[in-house]
């Protein structure tokens, strides 16, 4: 069953951050803004997520900051996506549009150093 929802969310993310380039064309979908991804993020995640590299106040301790996530090994836009898109426990479902979640994968894979490699 876990499988079956990576799998899904792995499609699903594919499609969200590759299927409207594909569908019509690279001119018609706007490019990710990692900027409005980090304002999105600090509106809607830093409840829980250490977004930047400081915090304004207390958060969960079993929820990895955006550095982490964006450093883990092997991580790929698709992968964070579809985190998003099929949320785990503890994290709550919130209503993203397309453009959102780009946006926000975008700003958390500004925060990737240059020693990490990905697939």
């Amino acid at each position: 069953m876990r499988t079956t929802l990576r799998i899904a969310a792995a499609a699903m993310a594919s499609g969200l951050l590759l299927g409207p380039a594909l569908a019509a064309g690279p001119a018609s979908t706007p490019k990710p803004d990692p900027e409005q991804g980090r304002s999105v993020a600090a509106r809607l995640c830093a409840g829980c997520h250490l977004i930047e590299q400081t915090s304004a106040g207390a958060l969960p301790a079993d929820v990895p900051s955006f550095l982490a996530i964006a450093n883990k090994d092997g991580q790929t836009m698709e992968a964070i996506a579809g985190r998003i898109v099929i949320p785990h426990p503890p994290m709550p479902a919130i209503a993203l549009s397309r453009e959102e979640i780009r946006n926000v994968v975008a700003y958390i894979m500004t925060l990737r150093t240059a020693d990490t490699e990905t697939p």
